[in-house]
């Protein structure tokens, strides 16, 4: 029997002075989040043209979870609109920025020890790179890369993708902080010129038994087209060329825009092992669809829902496996509590389940929440985690607390 959906409405709203593209809570700093923004001005020159300036802000807020009130704790203007942020998986006070002049920052979200325990984190950048020869060429996304993703352990770095088809894959293998030593390790072009709005970096297990099970390096990018492009990494422990920093690929496909009717603006790779040895994804869509989706070479949807407005991002909030014998023939649940982003129609709060039973799996999807009251576009979401608590406690607060939001 399906849950009642819940519309909760907002308990703080606060306008910034520039429209948010990007959000993400310091998993170091539970109370505080960073938001990136994004400003686009237009002004006609003397001949009539009209000349457009993009610029942003990196901006720290905390959230008082007892008051419910938002504040705004340093702003650092940047020359440039922020298209994403994502935290560093390991080092967690760490997070990088794509920029619409083809660059990426990293930043410090560093304690100040002086002030006592009461005060507030703070900011610090630590150095920004060219990671597209042409300025022009906006960095539209940013994947760290998880752990076991690169052949030598001691690898760091993330792909990030652009308006000119490309993607490519940035590492080192030294300090991540220090300056100047990324180097572009790989670059994946496509065969048509087209945004690449996504890239996801995973390594899925062959099997359910993670202690013995192989972890597969993948990389999933999606376009303006509605086409989502797969591609299969060796596993190998180690690459006989010193000079290559990157698994040579195994597979490569693209689905053609077979199963998306519009852009594939985000990709999820759930925590479950491969299913006929292809993984298994959530997909967002311009058009508006969140779909399960079997990466096959020519892709196969298992579940479709209709979130109402362009899926433009997803945040896995919690995963929960159930075993319910040790006998194969018996049934494992899935269960994937996921934070949708779906631009003109706020936010929604989605379970995906799945039963596998026989070596056959049933996927479905369920609208648990949703949120309304954007009058602006809703790029960005995030979830207050708070203290430890227990899931089922910490699934409430998420439903509650998830609508305390930012907006333009």
């Amino acid at each position: 029997m399906a849950a009642t959906i819940q519309h909760p409405s907002s308990a703080t709203t606060v306008f910034l002075d520039q429209p948010p593209s990007c959000l993400e809570f310091c998993p170091e700093a539970p109370d505080h989040f960073i938001v990136g923004t994004y400003l686009l001005s237009e002004n006609k020159t003397e001949d009539g043209e009209i000349e457009q300036t993009k610029i942003g802000s990196i901006q720290l807020w905390k959230l008082d979870p007892v008051s419910n009130a938002l504040s705004q704790i340093q702003r650092i203007a940047v020359p440039y609109a922020v298209f994403d942020l994502h935290f560093h998986p390991k080092h967690k006070n760490l997070f990088a920025i794509a920029s619409s002049v083809g660059t990426v920052s990293l930043f410090e979200v560093s304690a100040n020890s002086s002030a006592g325990d009461d005060a507030s984190p703070s900011v610090t950048q630590l150095w920004t790179q060219q990671v597209h020869e042409d300025p022009s060429i906006p960095a539209l996304f940013l994947a760290w890369a998880p752990e076991h993703w690169f052949p030598n352990t001691s690898a760091d770095g993330f792909a990030v993708t652009f308006s000119d088809s490309r993607t490519a894959v940035f590492g080192t293998e030294g300090d991540i902080r220090e300056e100047g030593g990324l180097v572009e390790w790989g670059t994946f072009e496509a065969k048509q010129m087209i945004e690449v709005w996504f890239v996801a970096l995973s390594t899925p297990s062959t099997t359910a038994d993670n202690q013995n099970a192989s972890k597969i390096p993948f990389m999933f990018t999606g376009n303006d087209f509605g086409s989502l492009h797969t591609r299969r990494f060796d596993n190998i422990a180690e690459l006989d060329d010193p000079n290559e920093h990157i698994s040579p690929m195994l597979v490569e496909h693209d689905d053609r825009a077979r199963h998306h009717t519009a852009g594939v603006t985000a990709i999820l790779p759930l925590e479950v092992p491969l299913v006929g040895d292809a993984p298994v994804l959530l997909t967002g869509s311009y058009d508006e669809g969140l779909r399960v989706y079997h990466a096959t070479r020519r892709g196969e949807v298992l579940a479709e829902q209709g979130l109402d407005g362009g899926v433009w991002r997803l945040q896995l909030l919690s995963t929960t496996q159930v075993p319910e014998s040790a006998d194969p023939s018996h049934v494992t649940t899935w269960s994937f509590l996921v934070l949708a982003s779906c631009m003109h129609a706020g936010t929604r709060l989605v379970r995906v389940t799945c039963s596998q039973q026989d070596g056959t799996s049933e996927w479905g999807i369920e609208v648990l929440a949703k949120f309304t009251e954007h009058e602006s576009m809703n790029y960005a979401s995030g979830v207050w985690q708070g203290t430890k608590v227990g899931l089922g406690e910490q699934i409430t607060m998420q439903k509650r607390q998830v609508y305390k939001y930012i907006r333009a």
